[in-house]
């Protein structure tokens, strides 16, 4: 076998890799693309029933040890899709749900305790809530006296899945449902369907849920 031979083989295997790859490719698309259907025509359902039905989160949304609030309820519901336009046509970018957590109350909080400083950022961040901060200085030497917060404490919660296409999963990010914190997660694209929506939807309805079984890479993040 002369050398043109070995790399006319060559380049005969790598044709056949790069055949797969399209085809695996393609597979995976229409999965991530299919799912993803699935989950925007039963979130679109979804968020409508539950903004009739306003449920009650079982969830404590703690800010720090005197402001606690619970048996606050699910509201203003809305389901975003976003696309993306690929040389082959539309994709999904991501699927968004999110509602509120009202409290109706108009918060005024002060810190003069870096740590504590520090949490409660980190939750008023997470929470979603409308905030205005005043750093209070002493006027002869710039110390930090204490930091003041003005907060309306009406919070956000929000489900977001990304589709990843190129290998065919899901990625979901949760904001605030078992209190303030992230829960992240992967799932093959085919374990998405209404079995597994069922699951998300008794969570939203304070229910008891397994949305989480079998979640891959899962990752809770408290505030």
């Amino acid at each position: 076998m002369g050398f043109l031979d070995d790399l006319k083989r060559q380049a005969d295997a790598l044709r056949e890799q790069q055949d797969q790859d399209g085809t695996s490719l393609q597979r995976n698309t229409a999965a991530a693309e299919a799912a993803c259907k699935t989950a925007l025509r039963y979130l679109s359902t979804l968020s409508a029933q539950l903004e009739t039905l306003r449920p009650t989160s079982p969830a404590r949304f703690r800010l720090d040890r005197k402001h606690c609030f619970e048996g606050l309820k699910l509201t203003d519901f809305y389901v975003d899709a976003r696309r993306r336009l690929q040389p082959d046509g539309e994709q999904f970018d991501h699927i968004l749900m999110h509602w509120q957590l009202k409290t109706g109350q108009k918060l005024v909080l002060v810190k003069d305790f870096i740590s504590e400083i520090e949490q409660l950022e980190s939750r008023l961040r997470q929470s979603g809530a409308d905030t205005h901060h005043e750093t209070v200085r002493h006027p002869d030497t710039g110390k930090l006296i204490e930091m003041r917060y003005t907060v309306n404490a009406d919070f956000r919660g929000s489900v977001r899945i990304t589709p990843k296409h190129e290998t065919g999963r899901l990625q979901f990010l949760l904001q605030n449902l078992d209190g303030f914190e992230t829960i992240s997660f992967e799932l093959p694209a085919g374990e998405l369907g209404d079995a597994r929506l069922d699951e998300l939807a008794r969570w939203l309805a304070g229910h008891p849920h397994g949305f989480l079984k079998g979640a891959e890479q899962l990752r809770r993040v408290e505030a």
